[in-house]
């Protein structure tokens, strides 16, 4: 969910952390399949075994609790409806750099306050399923939809012995010290689970992704817990004005934090074109080149100049230039993997980041992306026609650093653009 007043989309922003991530809304819409590379058909061996090993215990954990059952069935079957209504609705409230506070955080837990450990369980894991079943903007892979119902079972489940083991009723009173210990480990197995399933589909470290996730979500998991403590404190005392005054009190803490976040979140993109600018295209690079170094992969860095946009500018005026840039920019994103990055370095430049990409699949790839600026820049009907020039440069063959990968990729830009000159001439 975007934070910033602009009017282009931005897809990167700085979450509660401080850390830089990619959000869910592109500056122009992905191809779909590109959504879908972590498939379980091309998922390392130790992912898809790690996977399934989550699935089966947490299927196990789930069927337990079933049978059990749970002596509040009507309590059940309340936090199922709104479950399944929040995920209708997409009742949420946005918390900044990607983290979502919806109803299903506070249902899970109140469930374990009120209705027990058996049957919180149930109610995790049929929250999972409505939020990756309904409303969704792409359809979920059936294994990430069992996995999200598997590690959300176990978390809950885990989650209820700490509560009880501490001295937690299982139903009928509220104790703070019990419900803070239980809530801590619920978020920390859950987010550790996910981080290890993310961790092995893409070599990176497993602190490493465990660490971002954290700081991307505790913001939902923290004001989650608190708002399920108090309404259950208030069910049990009928205090029911505590509801609506905590409520007030996250409305405007959630306000001073989205305008917090969107000021930095303005520091690392581009005005103009809503892609990240060259503050966060340095920095992005360098961590990826660190990543690459540990897992032994390749990096392509592409740079890429604007023809003739001069001419555009002077026949157009600033107003066509802009829009020009704007129309490169979304060619550019579009055609793009989720895991690359479109950045505006400066002027009528743009810098592109693949990683795991070679040189001869860069290369294509670029041809393509030219391509498509021309054709779609002539049905825009610019003033000028559209069309770019690129220079490449792969990791570690060109160079172990941005700098010398991005001097690898000017030099062989400009060699293009004069190459093109002559033969023009």
């Amino acid at each position: 969910m975007s934070v910033h007043a602009s009017s282009q989309p931005r897809p990167w922003q700085v979450h509660a952390g401080g850390k830089i991530v990619r959000v869910t809304s592109p500056v122009t819409p992905l191809n779909l399949t590109a959504r879908r590379r972590t498939d379980m058909q091309v998922s390392p061996l130790a992912a898809r075994l790690y996977v399934g090993i989550v699935c089966a215990a947490g299927g196990a954990v789930l069927a337990a609790a079933t049978v059990r059952g749970t002596d509040q069935p009507l309590a059940v079957a309340a936090f199922f409806a709104v479950s399944l209504v929040a995920s209708l609705a997409k009742v949420e409230i946005g918390l900044g750099g990607g983290a979502t506070l919806t109803a299903c955080h506070i249902t899970d837990l109140l469930a374990l306050l009120i209705c027990g450990t058996d049957a919180a369980v149930m109610v995790s894991a049929w929250s999972a399923w409505t939020q990756c079943t309904f409303r969704s903007r792409t359809r979920n892979p059936l294994h990430q939809t069992l996995f999200s119902i598997a590690a959300l079972a176990l978390s809950m489940a885990v989650a209820g012995l700490v509560y009880l083991a501490l001295g937690g009723a299982a139903a009928g009173s509220l104790l703070l010290k019990p419900f803070a210990a239980a809530a801590t480990v619920f978020f920390i197995l859950n987010s550790g689970l996910v981080a290890g399933a993310v961790s092995l589909s893409t070599g990176d470290s497993f602190r490493t992704v465990w660490f971002d996730f954290i700081l991307s979500v505790w913001p939902s998991y923290l004001i989650g817990a608190g708002l399920s403590a108090v309404i259950a404190h208030g069910i049990y005392s009928q205090d029911y004005w505590l509801v609506p005054l905590l409520a007030a009190s996250l409305a405007l803490l959630h306000r001073n934090h989205k305008a917090c976040i969107a000021r930095m979140t303005d520091g690392i993109t581009d005005e103009l074109t809503g892609l990240p600018n060259k503050r966060f295209a340095v920095d992005y690079v360098q961590r990826e080149l660190a990543r690459m170094t540990r897992t032994g992969g390749k990096l392509t860095l592409a740079l890429l100049d604007m023809d003739g946009f001069k001419r555009v500018n002077d026949i157009g005026g600033h107003a066509a230039g802009d829009r020009a840039l704007r129309h490169v920019g979304a060619c550019l994103s579009r055609m793009l993997r989720v895991t690359d990055l479109c950045a505006r370095y400066g002027g009528d430049e743009f810098l592109l980041v693949l990683p795991g990409c070679s040189g001869p699949d860069a290369q294509r790839k670029i041809e393509s992306m030219q391509a498509e600026i021309t054709a779609t820049g002539r049905e825009a009907q610019f003033e000028a026609e559209l069309s770019v020039c690129a220079g490449i440069a792969v990791f570690p063959e060109d160079g172990t650093t941005f700098e010398a990968l991005f001097a690898n990729a000017d030099a062989r830009m400009y060699r293009g653009k004069f190459a093109r000159v002559s033969r023009l001439g």
